[in-house]
């Protein structure tokens, strides 16, 4: 675990695994065990592309344990997901719940149950009722929302401004959603400056200080970030091939 910042490591969330799989329902997990799982991966990433931990045992370990830590996540996923669908195909076809499983889910899970509900009924609907009969009921409930919602908005004291934003925030959001450069300049103080170089030997698996793992072998041709190119440079492990190098 690290440094005690985070409440999460891997043995718990194994431990998760373990109880999604013996048993046949939902297991009570806390609402945040995802949020702390991931601050607990950022934690891994950082540490491990610091670049003290550059190409050292202890870099070797952390990357074990994000891929460990990424698998497990991966495999409660996966458990509760095959638990929901069951949960939805239960209630589609014998309109049966169990309320007490259903508590058990997270927001992103009923949000999911919900709409497999909603896609299960859909596709039986095409199955089972004439085109005509879909296309009339789909146009009443249609027509029936937008009188609803209009309803409601005449009768709001807000009227005016819904219906007319302010300028300014119409920029503002313009500017935030602007797209950036990816091939836009660094700044000095927290910019990675990137070089070209040339790999002699095969070396073990390793992050770099911008995150990624990088997996090389001899004779590859890559872009690093400079901190971590100069290192391979001094260990005599790659050649700099930049133009004017």
């Amino acid at each position: 675990m690290m440094s005690g910042i985070c409440n999460i490591d891997l043995d718990y969330l194994r431990l998760i695994v373990l109880d999604e799989r013996g048993s046949g329902k939902l297991s009570e997990i806390p609402d945040d065990v995802y949020s702390e799982a991931l601050e607990y991966l950022s934690e891994l990433y950082s540490e491990a592309s610091s670049i003290d931990h550059f190409m050292t045992e202890r870099g070797s370990e952390l990357l074990n344990e994000i891929e460990s830590v990424q698998a497990t996540l991966q495999d409660i996923t996966n458990q509760r997901i095959r638990k929901i669908i069951k949960l939805a195909e239960i209630q589609a076809d014998c309109g049966k719940t169990d309320k007490e499983e259903l508590k058990r889910m997270l927001p992103p899970e009923e949000e999911m149950y919900d709409k497999i509900l909603l896609a299960i009924g859909e596709c039986r609907k095409k199955f089972t009722e004439p085109e005509f009969l879909r296309t009339t009921k789909k146009s009443a409930a249609v027509n029936q929302q937008i009188t609803a919602r209009v309803d409601e908005e005449i009768l709001s004291e807000d009227y005016i401004s819904d219906i007319i934003p302010h300028i300014d925030d119409i920029l503002i959001k313009e500017a935030e959603n602007e797209p950036k450069s990816e091939f836009s300049r660094p700044e000095k103080s927290g910019g990675i400056e990137y070089e070209p170089i040339y790999i002699i030997e095969n070396i073990d698996s390793f992050m770099g200080i911008d995150g990624r793992i990088y997996n090389l072998s001899a004779e590859d041709i890559v872009t690093l970030p400079r901190i971590n190119a100069d290192v391979l440079y001094n260990r005599n492990i790659a050649l700099n091939i930049g133009i004017g190098k």
